[in-house]
């Protein structure tokens, strides 16, 4: 049975630093794009679902479903209660800074495409144009032949890239987004056909 692999240390709000995915369930929660959204705006911190469907304009029974489906899969938490008008509000918070796809071999085959493509689909989903000379955003797609080795020690360069992207943000400032992958392009199995 797939397990839920934390680091021992955590981050200042309690919650950890990384997070694998690994159940269905988990994996489910993280296949709507309006998740991604709410999992993107509590790295701010943590929120109603109220302040979430306010900042990210949606009615706020569309959100309390959606934070509902990514509580049950352990994914956010409930972090604080506090009584407003004689209602309770609840805030909710992430449960790690970075959440993990899991190993290529323990997805089954025929989900590997969809769950591998993820982070890239939300990327494309939530991404807005540049909006000016200070604006570093910015997207680029290149294709090289090489071993598998060094495509293998490329992956990890990404890896170790995306840990100072996150690790080294000092918490204010803008929020920006980071999605890289190593990949093997579908037409990549075929065979090429001789020029004519």
């Amino acid at each position: 049975m797939p397990t839920i692999q934390r680091k021992p240390t955590a981050t200042k709000s309690g919650s950890q630093d990384d997070f694998t995915v690994s159940t269905p369930e988990q994996l489910h929660a993280l296949s709507n794009p309006t998740r991604w959204r709410i999992l993107g705006r509590l790295i701010d911190g943590p929120a109603s679902i109220q302040e979430l469907a306010r900042s990210l304009g949606a009615a706020k029974g569309t959100i309390g479903h959606h934070v509902h489906v990514l509580e049950r899969a352990g994914l956010i938490r409930l972090v604080e209660r506090t009584r407003v008008r004689g209602v309770v509000e609840k805030r909710y918070a992430r449960v790690a800074r970075q959440f993990k796809l899991p190993e290529a071999d323990s997805i089954p085959a025929e989900s590997r495409q969809e769950i591998g493509t993820m982070p890239l689909r939300q990327a494309i989903e939530e991404a807005r144009p540049a909006s000016g000379q200070d604006d570093p955003s910015m997207s680029l797609v290149i294709r090289a032949r090489m071993p598998a080795d060094r495509a293998r020690r490329f992956a990890a360069m990404v890896e170790v890239l995306a840990a100072e992207f996150s690790d080294g943000a000092p918490g204010s400032g803008e929020t920006y987004g980071l999605v890289a992958g190593i990949y093997r392009p579908n037409w990549s199995d075929r065979e090429e056909e001789p020029p004519e």
